[in-house]
């Protein structure tokens, strides 16, 4: 235990502790306090940041302190008992296991080899392979390598200059808009033959899908930045938001054809951009559409703007007063319109309920139509039974005779097929009954099968189950050693292994000598034994053969009687002697193992500790009473 002591004292003493004690059995409660903070500073910092160098003046603090630090020493997978007391009231037995334990927690020294750090080296290499290998592929072309210098002027990138590329949608947008199926069927061109070139198809690819996720990105940092505040779902605030957008393409187009004064060239351009809106919505195809419509209302403005402009003064009341009347025209057509649809719902709901009515009342006569059909095909299988019996009524007397014959026939057949079958019968029988009892004991084979297969699963499962932890505890002890420091000092533990193979060589000898002695010792007192049993029979015969002769020789064997009883006395006083002194030897064995768990507790320094508590709590009591009187 001494090399271990120094083994400890030697590493606080480079964990920066001021140590003047040569052994562990010196050190007092903030010697023992301020020795595993050094520990536990080095293993996780982080955990007793919050703690004190030094052990508080305070009782309750000191137990706070302390009892933190048993419960960080816990979690780290120390397994005896460890309590705040153990720290308060240091036991060296106690103390001496929680440094050995603290000691294998300690991080691994860096092993420096030629100036550089090889952990570092190795890391820095892992990251340099996972940086590679994350890298994404880049062509030798591209100015963005950094790989092959050189002049990348000639590896240019284009994309279809004939516009966007036209790839078919999906979902609903097929639904709504009609013949877009068809379109894409029969007229859209395949992918390959809408750019000019075949070395662009994968720019323009690339630059489509591009624009895409540029335009679902936008529309997801918009809805994130002003939808989810409005209080509408997506569907909504895309609606209100196309509504708003439609709005002020009417404005702006309208102003354009205002201040252009309604000419040809403007009407073309802006029916150039109803075109492109229509395309990008996929709504080209609709004759009737919105936009087709905003066309025709900018039409009819620039055509009577054309014939209005006289002046600037006329041409404003001449657009305010069509403005008015297109509102006007406008609602009206709204109006005709809504009162059409109300009217084709109407019609839509009575056709409904007629067809809903026809269809109950093709049900109940498909009904009827079944029920009459059986009842005829009822009908007719009578029909034809009384027809048979109308038949053989003319001739009554010869079809009774007939069908007496067929009756004697048809009762010969039935015994000699009862005989046949018989004859049968019994083979079947028997060999039904064999197969019963085969298939039986086969039940009961399979039974007992079955039984043992559970018994070897619910026994299979627990041997799983050791494997299992096993295993675990394989893997935490593999864990242990892993975190074990293998940069410990060598030779102190190699010398102190040797002494202890001394010592228990020597212990060895000593036991092998007390040993022999024992067994002596035993062979003496049997022979002993023996020899007094023998000398004991011998005398007791010689004074009887004596008695018979001499009165003296019956008085030697009453004494010889009283002296043997006295001799068996001491002989149990003897062993009851033996008997207490081997429990008096392991009581005091278990005094000295509990006087070295309890040697350190010094019981002054508890009462003391205790009168300390306790004019903490009168004072505090104090306190608390006087802030209740101002209180009041």
């Amino acid at each position: 235990m001494d090399e271990a002591d120094g083994i400890i004292l030697i590493t606080l003493k480079d964990l920066g502790c001021e140590i003047e004690n040569e052994t562990i059995k010196d050190f007092d409660s903030e010697m023992v306090y301020k020795c595993i903070l050094a520990y536990l500073r080095v293993i996780n910092e982080q955990k007793v940041i919050n703690l004190t160098n030094t052990l508080p003046k305070n009782m309750s603090a000191r137990v706070n302190a302390c009892s933190l630090i048993a419960n960080i020493i816990k979690d780290s997978g120390f397994r005896s008992e460890l309590s705040y007391h153990n720290l308060l009231y240091p036991n060296v037995n106690d103390i001496r296991k929680i440094f050995i334990f603290l000691g294998q927690l300690l991080p691994k020294k860096e092993v420096e080899s030629g100036g550089v750090n090889i952990q570092k080296l190795e890391d820095q290499i892992c990251q340099y392979l996972q940086g590679c290998v994350k890298e994404s592929w880049i062509p030798y072309f591209c100015p963005f390598s950094k790989r092959i210098p050189g002049n990348y002027s000639t590896a240019t990138l284009f994309t279809t200059t004939g516009g966007n590329l036209r790839i078919p949608s999906r979902g609903r947008q097929l639904k709504v808009t009609p013949g877009l199926e068809q379109y894409y069927n029969n007229y859209l061109e395949p992918l390959t033959l809408q750019t000019n070139r075949f070395e662009d198809i994968a720019p323009s690819v690339f630059e489509y899908n591009l624009s895409i996720y540029a335009e679902a990105q936008e529309r997801d940092n918009e809805w994130n930045n002003k939808g989810a505040s409005s209080g509408m779902n997506p569907i909504d605030y895309r609606k209100s938001k196309q509504k708003q957008v439609l709005s002020k393409m009417n404005d702006s187009i309208r102003q354009s054809i205002i201040d252009g004064g309604g000419s040809i060239n403007n009407q073309i351009g802006a029916d150039s951009f109803l075109d492109v809106i229509g395309e990008f919505r996929g709504n080209s195809l609709d004759v009737g559409g919105q936009f087709n419509r905003k066309k025709a209302f900018t039409n009819e403005l620039s055509n009577n703007n054309n014939d209005g402009i006289l002046s600037t003064g006329t041409k404003v009341e001449t657009e305010i007063e069509t403005e008015e009347q297109r509102q006007l025209k406008r609602q009206t057509e709204i109006d005709a319109l809504q009162s059409q649809i109300d009217e084709i719902s109407d019609s839509i709901q009575t056709y409904n309920k007629e067809m809903m009515d026809f269809l109950s009342l093709m049900r109940q006569s498909e009904s009827e139509n079944l029920e009459q059909d059986q009842q005829r095909e009822g009908l007719e299988k009578q029909y034809k039974i009384k027809k048979k019996t109308f038949s053989l009524l003319d001739d009554a007397e010869g079809n009774m005779k007939e069908l007496q014959s067929l009756c004697n026939q048809t009762s010969s057949n039935l015994l000699e097929m009862s005989s046949e079958w018989e004859k049968v019968r019994k083979p079947i029988i028997e060999k039904y009954r064999s197969l019963k009892d085969k298939q039986n004991n086969q039940a009961d084979e399979t039974k007992s099968k079955l039984d043992r297969i559970k018994e070897m699963r619910v026994l299979i499962k627990k041997l799983v189950s050791e494997v299992q932890q096993k295993d675990e505890q394989f893997q935490q002890l593999q864990d242990q050693y892993k975190q074990a420091p293998k940069d410990s000092n060598r030779s102190q533990y190699t010398r102190r292994i040797l002494e202890t193979v001394k010592n228990i060589k020597k212990q060895k000898v000593d036991i092998d000598k007390v040993l022999l002695d024992t067994k002596n010792l035993q062979k003496e007192i049997n022979t002993i034994t023996d020899t007094a049993v023998r000398t004991f029979e011998l005398v007791k015969d010689l004074l009887y053969n004596d008695a018979k002769k001499d009165q003296t020789a019956k008085q030697a064997i009453k004494s010889f009687a009283i002296i043997d009883d006295k001799f068996q006395k001491l002989l149990e006083i003897i062993n009851e002697t033996g008997n207490f002194q081997n429990n008096i030897l392991t009581l005091n064995s278990k005094i000295e193992h509990v006087s070295q768990k309890t040697n350190t507790l010094n019981s002054d320094r508890v009462v003391q500790d205790l009168k300390n508590i306790k004019s903490e709590n009168q004072s505090l009591i104090k306190q608390i009473k006087t802030l209740m009187e101002v209180q009041n």
